[in-house]
């Protein structure tokens, strides 16, 4: 058996942390799992581990891996694959091994010896060398689970269901292969052994029917007669051995390599085990490492690019200079041009959409040899799936699509339910949100989660809060994931009910975010907007298909009023309300509402309409006897008055709006906010009645529990000081004020109030400027 595997190539990109983690783990305890989804690079970072500590904690590595093609050893048992791997090696890797399950990524090179080769995912299969049983080399550059496989064999089998093919494909994955060596063949090799538990596409069933065997035949006691055979044969092979075992890609026989495993512990005393997969086999003695995705970043003239950038420029470098290389038909081949700024910002798109998955951003870097990255950047926001290679020999890796489906094989029914239905979430979701969008159609809402359990241990869902803590656990689906989920929905028929459920539970989430607001707690409102944004943006965007869909996503709309007008997201909110108007009841209170919260936006974003909105609204209003959205029409008429200099103009509606509001109305700002304005508005021209006017904003009940009102109050206050001469009182007051809007709106937030600091601190009185805070807290252009 080998003494020492040794990896061809280049390091790994951007996984240098977690291949030190991975050795110092080794080091610790004698079984440790990778754990990561589909593609995400587990078996690359196996075998860079294997290679590195394998001779130093073990005198021989015995690679095992399972894919999805078929053959004549399809029903091993693991302890026979076991057994023929290391035959393999003793015979020096002249002998073959036949695929039977479903493999994970790459592996790596023995030194002197041929190679391992893999599917662009790393589901590996083996490839014979030309120059006598050896395995091709992987590709290490990228940090991920895929290198290029050589050409797969007639016989493999693969996912129909999900297989992506036909999916615009590409006519290579930028994965080079490597050069074999000419010396050292007389050193012992790794072999890939072939194991049974084939995965079957995503039907009723995930055991594949599979051709009858002589242990079938015989009956399940021949088949246990010969599995108890192999174990007792390896447990005497390596009880007195220290050999490094790689398991690579267990997850279809993932119950009976626990059992081995255990027996290998507790029997073979020099034996450690590496396993990679998409989740843990569950022993005791068992350290976990959780890979992620590359990381992705903005570059920028001085930053360089994060590693899922710089692997998917590689990737398409080596393509292009390819191509270049067969044009050149033997002439000289110029250096690729660097990259421009708009070609790295469209790549590190492309990587941010992929979420920095190495075999997404592989298969995407492949792609650019048909469009240029700021039009592929376009064609992934809609979808992902269809990303996919021809040439991969393992037909579950030939496209993103099919890579996933792998994962959505080896589920139960009842995961694969809540799989699908989970695709309407585009952002984090807690398991109350889960349980309201997935239950129904025959499965229980008490299944639920012990279901997101389970796609959280199989790396489906990604876990945002750790369970078992003291708040609740949150989750994620990846975007992968996201969209293989939303076509078995759409499939099944189910996206319409889905989308309505989701919509309605999002409802109740912008209810209870304007609860918080409304009785003063800004805080907490915001930080779950902040938590929930990219699903109630979701929620709204869909196009409603019933008239109380419409009417559901309206009143989302306006009571989120102070998240769009004064956490500093207008125009989103007045693009939402220009979408759902017209579908809008005409003459309810809400219609008038929704109306002048159009009306309220446009100005803040300095639209031309918002005039002829407010008048729409003021009518509804009058007819329907509200005198909260009557008031709040003059208001917003007062600032745009004053905006525009008419400063008497803006004094009548603001003292009409302040008159007319209601005490305690929601839906909007309140009574205070008017007198603060009219304050502000009366500064110049009217001292006196400005300072009575900032007694009355600050004199209301909603004043002392509203921080909002409270800083806008102080807002004013501090201008009326500050004109009056007192500049120590004015920039005292402008500090709480600007304490008061940061933590509502933000930092961006308080540029009106930061300007109004600086002008008291290096002047002694406004100059010609005229102060007045805007619809939320910044006139447009600040």
């Amino acid at each position: 058996m080998t003494g020492r595997v040794r990896v061809r190539g280049g390091g790994l990109l951007g996984r240098t942390e977690e291949l030190s983690r991975l050795r110092r783990l080794l080091a610790q305890s004698r079984l440790v799992t990778v754990v990561g989804g589909a593609g995400i690079g587990k078996s690359t970072l196996a075998a860079h581990a294997a290679a590195a500590v394998g001779s130093q904690l073990t005198d021989a590595v015995v690679i095992v891996r399972w894919w999805d093609g078929g053959g004549p050893a399809r029903g091993q048992s693991v302890a026979r694959a076991v057994v023929e791997a290391m035959d393999g090696e003793a015979g020096g890797g002249e002998r073959g091994a036949s695929p039977a399950g479903g493999g994970d990524e790459q592996a790596t090179s023995p030194e002197g010896g041929g190679e391992q080769a893999t599917s662009p995912e790393g589901r590996g299969e083996q490839a014979p060398s030309p120059e006598g049983g050896g395995e091709q080399a992987p590709s290490p550059a990228s940090g991920d689970d895929e290198q290029a496989p050589s050409p797969a064999s007639e016989g493999e089998q693969g996912l129909p269901a999900v297989d992506g093919g036909g999916q615009d494909p590409t006519a290579a994955t930028g994965r080079g292969e490597q050069e074999r060596p000419a010396a050292g063949r007389s050193e012992q090799r790794r072999r890939l052994a072939a194991v049974g538990g084939d995965q079957n596409p995503p039907a009723a069933s995930t055991n594949e029917q599979r051709p009858a065997t002589d242990a079938d035949e015989q009956g399940p006691s021949a088949a246990g007669s010969e599995q108890g055979g192999a174990e007792r044969e390896l447990m005497a092979r390596l009880r007195a051995r220290r050999v490094l075992i790689v398991l690579d890609d267990f997850d279809p026989v993932r119950d009976e390599c626990a059992r081995l495993v255990r027996s290998l512990l507790q029997r073979a005393p020099g034996v450690r085990i590496l396993a990679a997969g998409r989740q843990s086999l569950g022993l005791g003695q068992e350290l976990v490492l959780r890979l992620g995705p590359l990381p992705v970043s903005e570059p920028g003239a001085d930053e360089e690019p994060g590693p899922a950038v710089r692997l998917f420029m590689e990737r398409a470098r080596a393509l292009r200079s390819g191509a270049d290389a067969r044009s050149a038909a033997g002439g000289s081949v110029p250096a690729p041009a660097l990259p421009d700024a708009a070609e790295l910002r469209a790549v590190s798109d492309i990587c941010a959409q992929l979420e920095g998955v190495p075999l997404a951003v592989e298969l995407a870097a492949a792609q650019t040899a048909l469009h240029p990255p700021e039009q592929l950047a376009r064609m992934l926001r809609p979808a992902q799936g269809w990303l996919g290679s021809p040439e991969a020999p393992v037909r579950r890796h030939r496209s993103l699509r099919a890579a996933v489906g792998a994962s959505y094989a080896l589920c139960g029914q009842a995961e694969r339910s809540v799989w699908a239905r989970l695709s309407v979430f585009a952002g984090e979701f807690d398991e109350d949100a889960a349980v309201h969008v997935c239950a129904g159609g025959g499965l229980a809402p008490a299944r639920v989660a012990s279901c997101l359990a389970r796609l959280a241990l199989a790396s489906v869902l990604e876990p945002v809060r750790d369970p078992g803590g003291v708040l609740q656990p949150r989750y994620r689906l990846p975007a992968a994931a996201r969209g293989f989920g939303a076509e078995r929905l759409e499939s099944v028929g189910e996206s319409a009910a889905a989308a309505a459920r989701h919509l309605a539970w999002y409802r109740t989430v912008a209810s209870r975010a304007h609860q918080l607001w409304s009785t003063g707690r800004h805080e907490q409102a915001t930080r779950l907007l902040r938590d929930e944004e990219p699903d109630l943006r979701a929620a709204l965007e869909r196009g409603p298909h019933t008239a109380d869909e419409s009417a559901a996503a309206l009143g989302m709309v306006v009571d989120l009023w102070f998240w769009w007008a004064v956490c500093g997201h207008a125009a989103e909110g007045r693009e939402h309300l220009r979408r759902l108007l017209p579908l809008a009841r005409a003459g309810t209170v809400g219609c008038g509402q929704a109306l002048w919260l159009a009306g309220w936006l446009s100005a803040c974003t300095g639209a031309p309409e918002a005039e002829e909105l407010l008048s729409q609204a003021w009518r509804v209003a009058v007819l329907a006897g509200d005198d909260a959205t009557i008031g709040r029409v003059s208001h917003v008429q007062g600032i745009i008055a004053l905006r525009d200099g008419e400063t008497e103009r803006a004094i009548e509606h603001l003292r009409e709006a302040a008159h007319t509001i209601p005490a305690h109305a929601d839906h909007g700002p309140p009574a205070a906010i008017s007198w603060a304005e009219l304050a502000v508005a009366q500064a110049r021209v009217r001292p006196a009645d400005a300072l009575r006017s900032v007694r009355r904003a600050s004199a209301g009940t909603q004043t002392r529990h509203d921080m909002w009102t409270r800083a806008m109050t102080q807002y004013a206050h501090a201008l009326v000081e500050h004109l009056r001469g007192r500049r120590s009182r004015a920039w005292r007051r402008a500090h709480k004020a600007l304490a008061g809007v940061v933590s509502v709106a933000g930092p961006l937030g308080g540029v009106s109030v930061q300007q109004l600091i600086d002008v008291i601190e290096g002047e002694p009185v406004l100059g010609g400027v005229q102060w007045t805070p805007p619809c939320g807290w910044d006139p447009p252009g600040t």
